[in-house]
């Protein structure tokens, strides 16, 4: 047999009163039209591998294309329903909980007042148990530091063995997932500053470890290089050539004095090279005596 719903929304009257014998009253009522006419009901149960229903598994409607619409979560018994789901629709339903696999159901169009059923075996997540390791690379100052390489190392042994890379985003974040229980060396590395780490152990299941390294400059590291090529009128590089480097230093009126600070010759390719210069302006001139 069909299931009979409301066409509209139990309504209630305004209060009337009969005061005097034989008095006569009216009392209209003007009733809404129910909108879970057009809808129908998902149920069903979430349960373990031995048939055991699952507490407080949520249960998830979306449309196709992933868009949320309608959720729940299971009783103690592991049963669960989502009423008044708009009929006419194709949707998505999904089972999720803390240490299993996200399952995902049958898809279904949903009809006016029809009754789906939809069941969920739930299964452990082997990996459940492992933690994730995360946090910020940040200079001295506490501002972030992006593209630092991260480097996670299992440090059971004397000699640490590298088991997961990443690099730092534009907030200066990091995220390690997956990480069993154990001892972990963390460090991270940047251009221009000194590597940082540290070392942690995860000691039970289900951990979540904020760490947030700091790296300080490098002095040395920090410092830059000058190269080029010394040609010729007609592109040929000149081999033997000397180089001078000058720092242009420009005064308060815009007045620039070049100081030199170092000299190099060109390879046999006409290539020179200044390495460890330090931030600021600089110009070179070169030459070449006969031989």
């Amino acid at each position: 047999m069909a299931e009979n719903k409301d066409l509209y929304k139990l309504g209630q009257s305004q209060t009337g009163s009969i005061v005097d014998l034989g008095q006569e009253i009216r009392i209209d009522l003007e009733l809404e039209d129910n909108i879970f006419t057009d809808s129908g009901t998902v149920f069903g149960k979430a349960l373990d591998v031995n048939g055991d229903g699952i507490p407080n598994v949520t249960i998830k409607i979306t449309d196709t294309n992933y868009n949320p619409k309608y959720h729940t979560v299971t009783d103690d018994s592991g049963q669960y329903t989502i009423a008044e789901v708009a009929a006419g629709n194709q949707y998505l339903i999904f089972a999720s909980k803390d240490h299993y696999d996200l399952k995902q159901g049958t898809p279904f169009t949903m009809q006016v007042s029809q009754q789906i059923e939809r069941d969920f075996v739930m299964t452990v997540d082997p990996g459940s148990t492992n933690s994730l390791v995360a946090g910020e690379v940040l200079n001295m100052s506490g501002e972030p530091l992006e593209g630092a390489t991260v480097r996670l190392y299992a440090n059971n042994e004397s000699n640490p063995t590298l088991i997961k890379t990443t690099h730092t985003n534009q907030y200066g974040q990091y995220a390690f997932f997956d990480v069993a229980q154990g001892m972990y060396q963390i460090t991270s590395s940047l251009l221009g500053y000194t590597n940082t780490s540290t070392s942690f152990i995860i000691d039970g299941p289900s951990q979540v470890r904020n760490i947030v390294l700091n790296m300080p400059i490098d002095p040395v590291g920090r410092k830059g290089t000058i190269n080029g090529v010394i040609k010729d009128k007609n592109g040929l590089p000149i081999a033997n050539a000397y180089v001078i480097l000058f720092e242009v230093i420009t005064d308060e009126e815009g007045k620039e004095t070049l100081n030199p600070i170092r000299t190099t010759w060109t390879n046999s390719q006409g290539l020179y090279l200044f390495e460890q210069i330090p931030e600021g302006n600089y110009k070179i001139k070169a030459n070449k005596t006969a031989e």
